[in-house]
């Protein structure tokens, strides 16, 4: 390129000095001395037997362009039960919580993946098998303390009632009142991401509740728990005293809780 500008430049010079009064049949005499500067410039000057001055011009060599790098932007990995696995094996409960919230989207249908989060009336669609499976790794990287079949034995303890079981997971903190006041936890700094002796058994994985909980309350009584509980409620009736002296076919027993049908406003979002 530099050649090319080069080239350029002298026949420009060239047709210049024939315009301003070398004709055919004059003989000039002319004289070119090329210099480099240390600015990667090209100094050069025209000397001509018919004039005493001199003509000094300088031309720059272009820098070579400079493309800059591309910037790719890191694109989390997809949501897989390896990746849910691995984030808990190395205690990452954090990013596990992230991945469990994206399993469920992507297990709901199109419609959810496609909007971003589950609507409490797609829970349905999402298989027993998946719902044990993201279970199942809970609760083994967590020694038994963290996983959904954990929150449901804990809610059914609370009666279903939300509020106790929200306190009693720890999703409710104290506050510093003269009366007993609870409130919600802010997320996610105000959770708890460890677990430690004092980590609240089922605090993980969370569950958008703050406008409703038909979506937990879908997710607790989804048919992948069912059986675990009527296995725990049974082996917890075995283990009551019969003090009324009746059988246990003629006496009522244990009540089971009745599901508390959600009186706030539902919950559109995961």
């Amino acid at each position: 390129m530099a050649n090319a500008s080069l080239q350029s430049f002298l026949l420009h010079h060239h047709h210049s000095f024939l315009s301003n009064g070398i004709h055919e049949g004059s003989s000039p005499s002319i004289v070119l001395k090329l210099a480099t500067n240390s600015n990667s410039s090209i100094s050069f000057k025209l000397f001509s037997n018919t004039t005493s001055s001199s003509v000094t011009t300088t031309a720059s060599t272009p820098n070579s362009p400079v493309t800059p790098a591309p910037v790719t932007a890191s694109s989390p990995p997809p949501p897989s039960l390896e990746l849910l696995g691995s984030q808990l094996a190395e205690r990452d409960y954090r990013q596990a919580d992230e991945t469990t919230r994206a399993l469920l989207i992507e297990l709901a249908g199109e419609p959810a993946r496609h909007r971003g989060y589950v609507f409490f009336s797609e829970v349905q669609f999402i298989s027993a098998d998946d719902l044990r499976a993201i279970d199942a790794l809970w609760q083994e990287h967590s020694g038994g303390r963290f996983g959904y079949s954990v929150q449901r034995r804990l809610w059914e303890k609370s009666r279903r009632d939300f509020t106790r079981f929200f306190i009693r997971v720890g999703w409710m903190k104290k506050l510093d009142t003269e009366v007993e006041q609870f409130n919600y936890r802010a997320f996610p700094d105000e959770f708890i991401w460890e677990l430690n002796d004092d980590t609240p058994e089922g605090h993980l994985p969370l569950t958008n509740a703050l406008r409703g909980t038909q979506l937990l309350g879908n997710i607790l009584t989804h048919p992948a728990f069912e059986e675990d509980q009527e296995d725990e409620l049974a082996a917890e009736e075995n283990d009551t005293p019969d003090t009324t002296g009746q059988s246990k076919d003629g006496s009522k027993g244990k009540e089971k809780p009745k599901f508390m049908r959600d009186f706030f406003k539902p919950d559109y979002s995961f």
